[in-house]
C-alpha cells in the first residue's frame, strides 16, 4: 500500500476500526520518513508567511527586523512540531485508557513465550491486541490462531497470523461477550482449510473476574 492509499485509508476509518492505531502508526512512519518533512520550505510558503505577518513591509525589511530570527525559527521548525505531535498521539495511542490488560503465557508447546492481551469494548465488539515476545514464527504450512474460550469448553476463533515479522503487535477481535468467554488462547494451526482449533495451545491468557 503505497503512502497516499494509506493516508486515505486512515482518514476514512471509524472510531472502531481495530486497526485504527497500528494504521495511524504507519501513517508516523510514512511522514517522518518522507524527505518533504525535514525540506526547507518553499519560496512561496515563506513569502506567504511573511506576508500574513507583516502586510506593510518587504521580505527585504523583514530580515534584517528583530522579528526575522523568530519568523525563520517558527517555519523551520514547523517539520519538527508536527514530529513530535505524531509522536504524542502514538505514545497516547499505545495504551488507551480503559482497556483491559491479561498475562498471555506460554504453554508447554510454547515455552518461552510470553506478553499481553491489550482489551477493549467497541460498539461492534471488542478489539483484542496481542504484544507478545518469544513466541517463534508459525512454520511454513502453518499458522497462529486466537480464539476466546468458555468454561464450558466452547471456543470461537478470533483471527489468525503468522508471526512472521518478529514481535509485532497483533491485532484481533471477537464478536462474543468476553463475560461468557473469559479465556484467551493461541494455537498452531496447519493450513488444512479445518475451522476446528488444532488443540495445540501455545499461549493462554484469562480476563480478570
Amino acid at each position: 500500500m503505497s503512502s497516499d492509499e494509506r493516508r486515505a485509508r486512515y482518514l476514512a476509518m471509524g472510531p472502531d476500526d481495530p486497526a485504527d492505531r497500528n494504521e495511524r502508526l504507519d501513517l508516523i512512519r510514512d511522514v517522518l520518513s518522507g524527505a518533504a518533512t525535514w525540506a526547507e520550505p518553499p519560496p512561496a510558503v515563506l513569502d506567504g508567511a511573511l506576508s500574513a505577518l507583516a502586510p506593510h513591509e518587504t521580505a527585504s525589511e523583514l530580515e534584517t527586523s528583530p522579528r526575522w530570527p523568530l519568523v525563520a525559527a517558527l517555519i523551520g521548525s514547523a517539520a519538527a512540531v508536527a514530529a513530535l505531535v505524531f509522536a504524542s498521539i502514538a505514545v497516547i495511542d499505545a495504551n488507551p485508557v480503559g482497556d483491559t490488560i491479561l498475562a498471555m503465557t506460554g504453554t508447554g508447546l510454547g515455552t518461552g513465550a510470553g506478553g499481553t492481551a491489550a482489551v477493549h469494548p467497541t460498539e461492534s465488539g471488542w478489539w483484542i491486541r496481542l504484544d507478545l515476545q518469544g513466541l517463534p514464527p508459525a512454520p511454513t504450512g502453518s499458522y497462529y490462531e486466537g480464539w476466546v474460550w468458555s468454561d464450558d469448553g466452547e471456543g470461537i476463533s478470533i483471527g489468525s497470523f503468522h508471526n512472521r515479522g518478529g514481535d509485532d503487535p497483533v491485532i484481533l477481535w471477537s464478536g462474543v461477550e468476553l463475560a461468557e468467554y473469559p479465556s484467551i488462547w493461541v494455537t498452531l494451526e496447519p493450513e488444512d482449510g479445518v475451522a476446528a482449533a488444532s488443540g495445540e495451545v501455545v499461549m493462554k491468557g484469562r480476563m480478570p473476574a
